[in-house]
């Protein structure tokens, strides 16, 4: 399993003047995934629209949980936490990520003011999934494979066409109805369960190399660290604290294989302020103690 504790994507999908990727993802032997395909929870602030061409997957939308099967379209909205597994080792599926305000028009037409505006203040949404019962399925099907095609061929005029295309595709579901109002999927009570879970996670991966305590985190969530410890918990299987430390142990793991750094000082860099606990907490989470792991590289 590739777990990684990262929450907020830093990746740039495409450049500056041409901000969208297509991806193609097969599992199985001899690929990158071999076991099965495992994106942890995070979130960015791009649209991701993804299409299962064989297999299923079990798929996590701000906290809720869906299943896709053969032919279904996922739209994951800017900013939503999600988290993609494959339920078989043997799958594929096609991703299309980009920003949204390639969409958005400096012209306050009735395109704009009626169907863009609103997307893009998170007033509408797409809808979670599009599967083959559904009426404007084989339409939007045909549209996302398209683009996907075009965006990996990456030949002459291909940015200008798949643009088109995801309007054509945002039209086709406003047109069916299908998009939705974001107070109807989402209550402001888990909007705010959301909002504290980024925040939090976003403050361990920029403070994790200072102390840390659980006042601080629950100072950051806006909430007293009773609450903080129940509600993240909830959401991560973890505690705060426990988040935190599997963190560092991630950020330790990098050093040991990238730097020459001793165990002393990967152990400070990464937070711990005390080396004997630290070498505690990483064999506790990898099996082995720092040396042993940059002894044998990342094979454990």
């Amino acid at each position: 399993m590739n777990k990684e504790y990262s929450l907020e994507e830093d990746v740039r999908h495409g450049t500056q003047k041409r901000p969208m990727t297509a991806m193609h993802f097969t599992t199985g032997p001899g690929t990158l995934y071999p076991e099965y395909f495992f994106v942890q929870r995070h979130w960015h602030h791009n649209v991701e629209i993804v299409k299962v061409m064989r297999g299923s997957y079990a798929v996590e939308l701000n906290l809720e949980n869906y299943v896709l099967k053969e032919g279904d379209i996922c739209f994951i909205n800017s900013g939503e936490l999600h988290q993609l597994e494959g339920k078989e080792r043997d799958t594929v599926h096609n991703v299309l990520i980009f920003n949204p305000h390639i969409l958005e028009f400096v012209y306050e037409d009735e395109v704009q003011e009626g169907m863009i505006a609103p997307f893009l203040a998170h007033i509408s949404s797409l809808p979670r999934i599009v599967s083959s019962g559904d009426a404007v399925y084989e339409t939007i099907s045909g549209l996302f494979d398209r683009a996907v095609e075009q965006a990996l061929e990456e030949r002459d005029g291909w940015y200008f066409r798949v643009k088109l295309l995801l309007m054509e595709m945002l039209y086709e579901v406003e047109q069916s109805g299908r998009m939705v109002s974001v107070s109807s999927i989402q209550s402001a009570s888990d909007k705010e369960r959301i909002d504290r879970y980024k925040r939090i996670v976003s403050y361990v991966e920029k403070h994790f190399a200072e102390k840390v305590s659980l006042e601080q985190l629950a100072e950051e969530a806006q909430c007293n660290p009773q609450y903080l410890c129940h509600f993240f918990k909830e959401i991560a299987g973890v505690s705060p604290i426990q988040y935190l430390i599997s963190y560092r142990i991630e950020q330790a793991r990098e050093m040991l294989a990238d730097t020459t750094k001793t165990v002393l000082e990967v152990s400070f860099d990464c937070g711990f302020e005390n080396v004997s606990y630290f070498i505690r907490q990483f064999k506790r989470a990898v099996g082995v103690t720092p040396r042993e792991y940059r002894r044998n590289g990342d094979s454990t």
